[in-house]
């Protein structure tokens, strides 16, 4: 299984579209939908399932995500105006720390 978080944003869904281009499509899209309307971006696209950022962090933090052959790391808060820079520390730094950490565990490909 290949893993791409961030997945439902721009570019996360061209490295899904691509991967699909290449015959994939054991993919589990990780992100945050919300309100916004990323998720138009996955209509046409063929993952094998898609999981919240909170969920996907317990899983992997349980160890609960079966054989994972590599993670594409593209989530984070990209908004520019966000101010909280405890919500940015953790979203951003501690989460892809703690990803990073996993995969090397593992001994998982990890590319961000």
């Amino acid at each position: 299984m290949l893993i791409v978080t961030g997945g439902a944003g721009f570019i996360g869904s061209a490295v899904v579209w691509k991967l699909n281009q290449l015959g994939r499509d054991d993919i589990l899209v990780v992100d945050e939908l919300q309100t916004t309307e990323k998720w138009k971006n996955l209509a046409t696209l063929r993952f094998a399932d898609y999981l919240h950022k909170d969920e996907f962090r317990r899983r992997f933090e349980a160890d609960a995500l079966g054989k994972v052959e590599a993670v594409v790391h593209l989530g984070a808060c990209s908004s520019t105006t966000e101010r909280d820079a405890d919500f940015l520390m953790e979203n951003n730094y501690r989460y892809t720390q703690r990803l990073a950490e996993w995969c090397l565990k593992r001994q998982i490909r990890f590319i961000y």
